[in-house]
């Protein structure tokens, strides 16, 4: 099976040190900005760059890493609605479960896109909490800062999301 690999990925690649193009080829990580009271979620590096430098959005890393369709560890798509009319800046909701995904479209959200694929591997476990006063959700796989957010920060857990790299 022969691999594209496109240049913005060899960038990449020499830049984080990743020693296997494919790797980079068919992981996606999970970049988490945040922005008062507002977090902000995307396996697009370009998006996360434009949402830091026009969006306001403080840069906090790598949440979780995803993998594409057609990954033999690829689970359940992780979807993205965004309702601009929730919360202190608008909302982005992340989902693996279709039905939610449904249910939510009808409280204004609108669907934009999957950000990639849970997997079946459970390596790390997604953990969802929601903050109802800033209309928020908060994605997690370290169970510590969960634990911190739903003490101290206002949230609640929810849910596990599923699993992810």
């Amino acid at each position: 099976m022969k691999t594209e690999t496109k240049p913005l990925a060899i960038v990449l690649a020499a830049l984080i040190g990743v020693t296997s193009l494919n790797a980079i080829a068919a992981d996606k990580p999970l970049y988490r900005g945040y922005k008062h009271g507002n977090h902000f979620y995307t396996t697009d590096v370009v998006e996360m760059l434009n949402a830091k430098a026009s969006g306001g959005y403080e840069y906090q890393g790598v949440t979780v890493t995803l993998v594409e369709y057609g990954d033999a560890d690829a689970d359940k798509a992780f979807y993205r609605l965004y309702n601009k009319d929730a919360g202190p800046a608008g909302n982005h909701f992340y989902t693996t479960d279709v039905v939610e995904a449904l249910n939510i479209k009808s409280l204004g959200y609108v669907y934009e896109k999957s950000e990639g694929y849970t997997t079946k591997s459970r390596a790390k476990t997604i953990y969802r909490g929601y903050h109802s006063e800033l209309d928020n959700h908060f994605y997690t796989t370290d169970v510590v800062e969960m634990l911190n957010a739903t003490a101290s920060g206002g949230y609640t857990y929810q849910k596990e999301e599923g699993y992810g790299k």
